[in-house]
């Protein structure tokens, strides 16, 4: 089961790297297929750092838990609730999104994995 959970996470990793990537360097691709439109500077610099950089900085962390062990647990558990936060308070303040749903879901299973694995571990 340790295994399972293990693959799981590092799979979630895998697709934070991957989403961070694509907001960092294929961020035309992103803003198209999401419909975010900036014309500044400013908005675009958000967009790679400010969501490139947390996906990226998550599954980093993500792997530095599987390799490195438990020390970087909360840091997983604190990136995830903060995007919780976040989404909690966009669905309060600009109504539900199916995207902003999914991705509550996706953090709340992130967080289970990594519970999951420090219980089993």
């Amino acid at each position: 089961m340790l295994i399972i959970l293990k693959v799981g996470l590092g799979l979630m990793g895998l697709l934070l790297l991957t989403m961070g990537g694509r907001w960092i360097f294929s961020l035309e691709k992103m803003m198209a297929d999401t419909g975010i439109s900036t014309t500044a500077n400013i908005g675009r610099s958000n967009l790679r750092g400010d969501i490139g950089g947390l996906l990226i900085t998550s599954g980093i962390a993500i792997f530095l838990f599987l390799f490195h062990g438990e020390v970087w647990a909360l840091t997983i558990i604190g990136l995830m609730a903060a995007v919780i936060l976040g989404r909690v308070v966009s669905l309060i303040a600009d109504g539900k999104s199916k995207e902003g749903v999914i991705g509550i879901v996706f953090e709340l299973i992130t967080i289970g994995l990594v519970i999951g694995i420090l219980r089993l571990g």
